[in-house]
């Protein structure tokens, strides 16, 4: 089994040496937990840093480190053959598309804090995904809302006591509920990666608006279609209101000519295109609300998002 893992790390210290190969260790034990075998796994390191992001590297895995600011790859003479065939692939993709930090030198000289890291984490959504990740050690490990399935029940999304019973908090709580640790950690490195991205491009209260708008829309999409099938499942998960986020980023970066800083239209509509397939395929996926949120993102960022005009910045040189 092959693994990707794509760590932004635009100014190359945001997460220690240690850190990432506890990160990688857990995403593997999580695959064999799960009776996966043979993995392998390749850390994709985006980073305008090179020569700090290098040290992130060890021996155990694949590690390819993307140059943004001089857009190059960087790959190691000792990797393994099962992701040489990316290689090119990657190489491609940064050559033909422009990318960018989103920071001229002056600014991304001027962002460094004393200890030389560049302050890019956006508040917002390093929030929402410190509580989700609170909320389900409180739920799985503490049993102080008494035994996990129970509670999990009386925050989950179910259409007869949303309609009958007007328990609409349950649009909200089931948002903040996952099943398992592989369910948390999925969404939450969506919601890393892309949310970062929406909250600094359409700022944070426009951010939280697309967030929950989504999430309600995506829950009331569910509600209505299980109400029709007078089906007895109940919801649990961010992942309506993470693909609003998708749904408002396709738009926003049609918007601003396919390209926001260090992500591009088509990552993330081959993300949108890969996700909703994989729910397609998998039978415990809340399909109409991940389509439901991700049409609601797109209408949320036409109504909330406007471009900004951007001056004084210098223009990438072709490399």
């Amino acid at each position: 089994m092959e693994i990707i893992l794509i760590l932004r790390a635009i100014s190359g210290g945001e997460i220690s040496p240690e850190e990432y190969k506890r990160i990688t260790g857990k995403i593997k034990d999580f695959f064999y937990d799960k009776g996966f075998s043979d993995i392998h796994l390749l850390g994709i390191i985006l980073t305008a840093v090179p020569e700090r992001a290098r040290f992130l590297y060890y021996e155990q895995d694949d590690h390819f480190i993307v140059d943004l600011w001089n857009r190059r790859l960087i790959v190691y003479e000792n990797r393994s053959p099962f992701f040489s065939s990316l290689v090119p692939v990657l190489e491609d993709i940064i050559h033909d598309e422009e990318y960018s930090t989103g920071l001229s030198q002056a600014e991304y000289t001027g962002r460094r804090g004393q200890n030389g890291h560049i302050k890019i984490v956006s508040l917002i959504n390093s929030i929402i995904i410190a509580v989700n990740i609170l909320i389900y050690i409180l739920f799985h490990y503490t049993g102080i809302f008494g035994e996990t399935i129970d509670a999990i029940k009386k925050g989950a999304l179910f259409w007869y006591y949303v309609k009958e019973d007007r328990e609409y908090y349950r649009l909200i709580t089931s948002m903040f509920l996952h099943s398992d640790f592989g369910h948390l950690l999925n969404n939450m490195m969506v919601l890393f990666f892309v949310g970062d991205n929406l909250e600094r491009a359409a700022g944070k209260i426009k951010y939280l608006l697309i967030y929950f708008g989504s999430g309600i829309i995506a829950g009331i999409s569910s509600i209505g279609y299980n109400m029709i099938r007078k089906s007895e499942i109940m919801s649990i998960g961010a992942s309506g209101a993470i693909f609003g986020i998708v749904g408002a980023m396709v738009y926003i970066l049609l918007v601003n000519k396919g390209r926001l800083e260090d992500i591009s239209s088509r990552q993330i509509i081959l993300f949108a295109v890969f996700s909703l397939y994989g729910g397609i395929i998998n039978v415990n996926v809340d399909n109409v609300a991940h389509i439901g949120g991700f049409i609601g993102g797109i209408i949320l960022a036409i109504i909330l998002y406007r471009k900004h005009k951007r001056t004084g910045l210098k223009k990438r040189e072709e490399y």
